[in-house]
């Protein structure tokens, strides 16, 4: 699978690229995860983002690397059977950020960027539930 991100995108994120110390995700936004504020929904809707993060960050939901034309982005593994073998970021005429597939077409028509690099660790909301007897 290989990303390829246009010149008129990649003006947008290199700012982000050029850090070694940030992480892009291309994140599924499904409400999994500490990074999605959606609640889950019965959709057919595909809402991806682009969240930078700093290299402390929770990426337990980010198990999969996905080769782009910037280097290596972070997605959900799952996130995976929404793209194709060949999927695209580019900007429209309004610089909105675009992801299509070669043969899906588009994707997500307003993939917005969410810079969290600045933001404190949060610590994972991801816990084990305790055996309990009580109902």
């Amino acid at each position: 699978m290989f990303l390829t991100v246009s010149s008129q995108a990649q003006k947008i994120l290199r700012k982000y690229t050029n850090n070694q110390k940030l992480r892009v995700l291309l994140s599924f936004d499904d409400g999994v995860g500490i990074y999605s504020k959606l609640q889950a929904t019965c959709g057919l809707e595909t809402n991806f983002d682009i969240i930078i993060v700093n290299d402390t960050a929770d990426l337990t939901d980010y198990n999969t690397s996905i080769d782009t034309s910037m280097g290596p982005f972070l997605v959900k593994g799952y996130s995976l059977e929404f793209l194709d073998k060949d999927s695209y970021l580019y900007t429209d005429r309004f610089s909105l950020l675009i992801l299509s597939g070669k043969y899906t077409g588009v994707i997500d028509n307003n993939v917005s960027i969410k810079d969290l690099s600045k933001c404190r660790q949060r610590t994972s909301t991801h816990t084990l539930l305790e055996k309990t007897d009580l109902i």
